[in-house]
């Protein structure tokens, strides 16, 4: 634990302080990295009440930000207690806050005496009106610099500045600079970036009221989303993400120890629905005898032998969101399939190098991952599939591959995807593994 009260700012952040400065030419002086404190006597009356809960110590989740942070104990308060109330963590948003404010609070007790284990950051919309991108991004840089240099055993999870349409385009497009330069603050372990923007539009790309009915705080809804996107990494952050132990708000699909809630695979979609009762019930029973002679599991993992077919839920699923762990041998194919339809790609980048995490099936729309994420073979990757209606998108080590991309009907291109079906863990004669397979339901209707 380190008290310190110098404002030492660390190389990574002096690096790109000094790119933009030699980029922009500003010369003027950065109002949003001088730390400043505000008169208002009930800002000044919170500041006192953090500071008080910060001497009591027993601190270990950290939120820092203004009035979009702050609301937690107001429209999210319910939210915050189901995902926070038993993880020791401090709300340290005040309405109204800039970056120079921030900054002056933790420099005036906010952090003082602590060794929280994550720190989690959303600041600079109060910014857009005064400063411009390459300011506000000094002032969001010093403020990890800050918490780097005094917490170096913290984490810190840094949120993109959540997105406003209640703004001309110009300050729209500023938000969206700035975002663009403070990502690259995640230059190593202990720094995360990751934007969650799109948990909060439509698919047009419009900030919906029934989410922010100001377009710029949530309401309980909007705070449900925020946390339900948070929650993987913040599990992971916080070293709670463990083998068969789900973050909260989900559950397992494969329990670590059999194959309960998993059948074998018995044809297509289309085939399975022309059959009859008797038919079907048959060729499941013999499906099911293969699953067991070619599917094991151990220690944990689900492997497959090569020999065989895929593997599917008992269950069959709507809306939901999916955490999977795989790994692949050298040439190996495989993948997920949704509702019983091909699917979010897995294959070794060596001999396909645009990489995992693609629509692979799509024929109109989008059919390769936007990057190439792969962990090396051999080595585990993770995937974060959500599916709303028949809109997928797709992390695969934390990296966006997939972004809200419509999954067409292989099966039948003349209709839509089915309403709901089983999720498949597919081979193509490969051996592989699975671990960590998860889902969080969405109640239809819901983001």
């Amino acid at each position: 634990m380190i008290q310190s009260k110098q404002r030492t700012i660390p190389a990574f952040v002096c690096g790109l302080l000094l790119v933009l400065l030699t980029t922009t030419g500003i010369a003027r002086a950065n109002t949003a990295i001088e730390p400043v404190s505000r008169a208002d006597e009930w800002w000044q009356t919170r500041h006192t009440k953090m500071n008080e809960r910060v001497k009591q110590g027993n601190a270990d989740l950290l939120y820092i930000g203004d009035s979009i942070t702050h609301g937690w104990e107001g429209g999210g308060k319910d939210v915050w207690e189901q995902y926070y109330g038993d993880r020791n963590a401090v709300n340290l948003g005040i309405g109204g806050d800039q970056t120079q404010h921030v900054l002056w609070r933790l420099e005036n007790g906010n952090i003082d005496g602590l060794s929280p284990k994550l720190a989690i950051i959303m600041i600079g919309t109060n910014n857009l009106g005064a400063n411009t991108a390459e300011e506000i991004a000094e002032g969001v840089s010093a403020i990890v610099g800050k918490l780097r240099n005094d917490l170096p055993n913290m984490k810190i999870l840094l949120l993109a500045i959540f997105p406003r349409t209640d703004v001309p385009q110009e300050i729209q497009d500023k938000l969206k600079k700035t975002n663009g330069i403070i990502a690259g603050l995640a230059s190593d372990d202990m720094v995360d970036y990751f934007d969650i923007g799109r948990e909060f539009l439509d698919l047009e790309g419009n900030l919906p009221k029934s989410i922010m009915p100001d377009l710029l705080h949530p309401n309980t809804t909007g705070y449900k989303l925020w946390a339900a996107a948070v929650e993987p990494r913040i599990a992971e952050l916080l070293g709670e993400y463990k083998d068969n132990q789900p973050p909260k708000g989900y559950v397992q699909l494969f329990n670590g120890n059999d194959l309960t809630g998993w059948k074998g695979l018995v044809d297509d979609p289309e085939k399975r629905r022309a059959m009859t009762p008797e038919v079907l019930a048959e060729r499941q029973k013999a499906a099911d005898e293969e699953m067991h002679a070619t599917w094991t599991v151990a220690d944990g993992v689900l492997s497959f032998s090569g020999d065989g077919h895929s593997l599917c839920t008992t269950k069959d699923y709507q809306d939901m969101e999916m955490l999977v762990d795989w790994k692949i041998s050298p040439k190996g194919d495989s993948g997920i399939y949704l509702r019983g339809t091909p699917q979010v790609q897995i294959w070794d980048p060596a001999m396909w190098p645009q990489g995992s995490g693609g629509l692979y099936n799509n024929k109109k729309g989008p059919s390769d991952p936007l990057v190439k994420a792969d962990n090396p073979i051999g080595e585990w990757n993770r995937f974060h599939i959500k599916m709303i209606g028949d809109v997928v998108t797709v992390y695969l080590n934390g990296v966006l591959v997939v972004d809200n991309v419509v999954l067409e009907n292989y099966w039948n291109r003349d209709i839509p995807l089915y309403d709901s079906g089983q999720i498949e863990l597919q081979n193509h004669g490969d051996p592989l593994s699975f671990r960590n397979v998860f889902i969080r339901e969405i109640p239809r209707g819901d983001k």
